[in-house]
């Protein structure tokens, strides 16, 4: 979980990271307990490489009340493609931006919610966003709020992966996020929808809605490679300017990654690669 910023880390024959000198990088850690075991209530971190041991920042823990939302979509067979994990490939865990001059990873949290049958996301023309199983699908308020901001100008682009992805507009600050809405959550934080589709938001800004209400349809506007509903919750009112923040999912049914079976999930979040079930859906 060694990520170089600037120039990458090289790695020796052992497989051991190396940094540059005068190179800096970043490693994440996720550290998990037990369930019902002692969390304590500092973090020391400490460095040790091949020619010294350092002792750096202490810090404490949260024991903040997370947020428990809807789901964002609803129906069965959603796949949180890049959710929480520490897959290598992962973009959203690992996304740091840089703006004004300030560090922010927003998508720490984020799901790219997918709908798939028998493993795959589309049937037929891969090239048409119509064959593509999510896409025209409906997006949910997760909570009662107001809307922030609700962008409808932008169009899908034509599905393609790699260099075959071609957007219908230049990828810029303001058009990655595609048609987006934001609802305010309270507490200092927002949720953010991106990527949907042109001519389908039906609400704006300002505007309050209850939990579960219709807001918008899945597109593929944006950075989209295919049709798909990003979902993030952060702590700033603008887009990628915040940190992403933790929440939990009221109810669920989750199949995880490895397989096996369907099981009820309670006031969780689904971790990368689950196929989730939301609503009463077989």
């Amino acid at each position: 979980m060694l990520q170089a910023i600037g120039t990458r880390a090289s790695t020796d024959a052992k497989g051991n990271h190396q940094i540059a000198g005068g190179g800096s990088a970043i490693v994440f850690v996720s550290i998990a307990f037990d369930q019902g075991s002692h969390v304590p209530d500092e973090l020391l971190h400490r460095v040790v490489t091949t020619d010294l041991r350092a002792e750096g920042a202490v810090i404490a823990t949260h024991h903040t009340t997370l947020h428990v939302l809807g789901p964002p979509v609803e129906g069965a067979n959603w796949l949180a493609s890049d959710g929480p994990g520490n897959d290598p490939d992962n973009h959203h865990r690992r996304g740091i931006i840089v703006l004004n001059g300030r560090v922010a990873t927003s998508r720490r949290y984020a799901v790219d919610w997918m709908q798939i049958k028998q493993g795959v996301s589309f049937s037929g023309d891969a090239r048409d966003v119509h064959s593509y199983y999510a896409y025209g699908k409906s997006v949910l308020a997760v909570a009662a709020g107001r809307v922030v901001t609700a962008r409808d100008s932008l169009p899908d682009n034509v599905p393609g992966h790699g260099e075959s992805f071609h957007p219908a507009v230049p990828i810029t600050i303001e058009t990655v996020a595609g048609n987006t809405i934001t609802l305010q959550l309270g507490g200092g934080q927002f949720a953010y929808y991106m990527h949907l589709q042109p001519g389908s938001l039906r609400v704006k800004p300002g505007e309050r809605v209850r939990r579960g209400q219709v807001l918008a349809r899945i597109g593929s506007s944006g950075d989209a490679r295919e049709p798909h509903l990003h979902f993030e919750v952060t702590n700033s009112s603008k887009p990628l300017l915040g940190e992403g923040v933790p929440y939990l999912i009221d109810r669920y049914r989750c199949r995880t990654g490895n397989g096996g079976p369907i099981e009820l999930r309670i006031h969780e979040v689904p971790l990368n690669k689950s196929v989730v079930v939301f609503g009463d859906e077989k």
